[in-house]
């Protein structure tokens, strides 16, 4: 198969898992899932993602309450606490992860993992980030962007409905009908 052609299974096999078998990720599956964070783009090159790799249960059992009682955080294997900083990219600190978070799940699910983009506690519960930064040890100035479970999935989601790209994609001017056939 080609590189191409694989790059969009991947991409069309992705899902939001919330069920995760108890299984641990190896050591090297786990390096090449960061190191694809690490590769993401950045503007100016800034890179200003950090990542915190969270393996400890009680731990995930905090993230899980403070992201407002997302139970299935705590049977993911692991989840990666991401992180960005103003100080070295003020525009882009909260940007930038997220692309770096986005490469942290299709490197998961290229490697037969389940991933779950988490980003309630800015969102929907941001009382809970004072305790959630003081609990990881995560400066002040530093941003929790988003949380990201990784595991072996122990469901199969189906695929939601997605809008078509007639409705999403323009030409030249927005509203104008893309033609691509």
């Amino acid at each position: 198969m080609a590189l191409g052609e694989n790059f969009f299974r991947i991409v069309e096999k992705r899902r939001s898992v919330r069920k995760y078998k108890q299984c641990e990720i190896s050591t090297e599956h786990l390096k090449k899932i960061l190191e694809a964070a690490r590769l993401a783009p950045s503007a100016r090159n800034a890179q200003p993602w950090r990542f915190i790799v969270v393996n400890d249960q009680k731990m995930k059992e905090f993230l899980a309450k403070a992201v407002g009682d997302q139970g299935f955080l705590v049977d993911a294997n692991v989840v990666i606490v991401v992180l960005g900083d103003p100080g070295v990219a003020p525009y882009w600190f909260v940007r930038d992860p997220m692309i770096a978070a986005e490469h942290i799940i299709l490197a998961a699910t290229a490697l037969g993992y389940g991933t779950c983009w988490i980003g309630a506690l800015a969102d929907y519960v941001p009382e809970n980030m004072d305790d959630v930064k003081k609990r990881l040890n995560i400066p002040e100035k530093i941003t929790v962007v988003c949380l990201v479970t990784i595991g072996v999935p122990d469901e199969e989601p189906m695929a939601r409905p997605r809008k078509n790209l007639q409705e999403i994609c323009f030409s030249e001017l927005y509203g104008e009908t893309l033609k691509l056939s």
